[in-house]
């Protein structure tokens, strides 16, 4: 359950909607924002918060943000707190929750969710997305070594017979989007991208999404019977001892909360379904400084 429907914002969220369309929530706008020098919208972002907010942080910061923490997890059982910062709002902070980002009161009482958007001169500007988007580079490393542990016995990998990219896919065979990227696996592998599944079934360990996945992961053929469950609906009834309990909960500590979830080589979070030719170029732009895309996550034969 996601924070929203645990805080019941609904009327938050809904505003957000209305007025998102304003905002700048394309994938390309969004990385400009992340990455660009100063004089950027980047720039503008840290130029429109209070000095309060933008001075070299002390001790005393630090004390304040892991008492919100500390708090925020007390009052809102179940739920970790990735990270807290102070945000462009004066007198909020925000609090990273998975993938979701809060705002808060520095005493904990007041908090909201949705998108903060700022009407700049130029244009809108997206706080919301532009923080996500810079705590996932941030987390991105940490996220490549926890997937290069992983042992390409324990996947399920259409390989590119001329790689040039390597990407890793969390997937659920019933869901729409992770059978509609497995419809473009050939031209994904024609394009010099190797895909390889791991498990996420979104409905829990136990489901019938589960044990779905553990015949796919059991087959003698393992890419043929991803290929049956995804394209055919077809499922064999093996099992036998597999990874999938273990995948799912690794899901969990990379804070991914969709499927598919595709995840480069470097660790970065692409997001969910994009159509191939989508896909490579992204590929291409991402990566095009990196000579060892196709081998920084999880190596053949480990």
């Amino acid at each position: 359950m996601s924070i929203k429907q645990k805080l019941t914002v609904s009327g938050v969220v809904i505003f957000s909607a209305l007025i998102l369309g304003y905002g700048v929530s394309s994938r390309e706008a969004l990385d400009t924002q992340v990455s660009q020098e100063p004089g950027s919208i980047k720039s503008a972002q840290t130029e429109s918060r209070p000095a309060s907010l933008t001075a070299t942080p002390t001790s005393a910061d630090g004390k304040i943000l892991e008492e919100i923490k500390i708090s925020l997890e007390k009052k809102l059982p179940g739920i970790e707190i990735i990270a807290v910062e102070p945000s462009p709002l004066e007198g909020f902070y925000q609090a990273f929750y998975g993938d979701e980002l809060l705002y808060v009161t520095a005493d904990g009482r007041f908090l909201f969710t949705g998108n903060l958007l700022e009407l700049a001169k130029e244009r809108p500007i997206n706080h919301s997305q532009v923080a996500i988007m810079a705590m996932d580079k941030k987390r991105a490393p940490a996220r490549a070594e926890a997937i290069a542990q992983v042992s390409e016995s324990d996947m399920v990998v259409f390989k590119a017979e001329e790689e040039k990219y390597v990407v890793t896919v969390f997937t659920d065979v019933d869901c729409a989007y992770c059978r509609k990227l497995h419809r473009e696996i050939p031209q994904l592998n024609s394009g010099g991208v190797t895909v390889r599944y791991m498990a996420y079934p979104r409905a829990g360990i136990g489901s019938d999404a589960y044990r779905k996945l553990v015949s796919v992961w059991c087959a003698d053929d393992k890419t043929a019977a991803m290929d049956d469950a995804k394209l055919k609906r077809k499922f064999g009834q093996k099992s036998c001892k597999n990874p999938i309990a273990d995948q799912f909960k690794m899901t969990r500590s990379l804070s991914l909360s969709g499927t598919p979830a595709i995840i480069l080589s470097t660790g970065e979070i692409v997001g969910g379904y994009l159509p191939a030719a989508q896909l490579i170029n992204v590929l291409s732009e991402k990566l095009a400084d990196s000579p060892d895309s196709s081998k920084n996550t999880g190596q053949s034969g480990r």
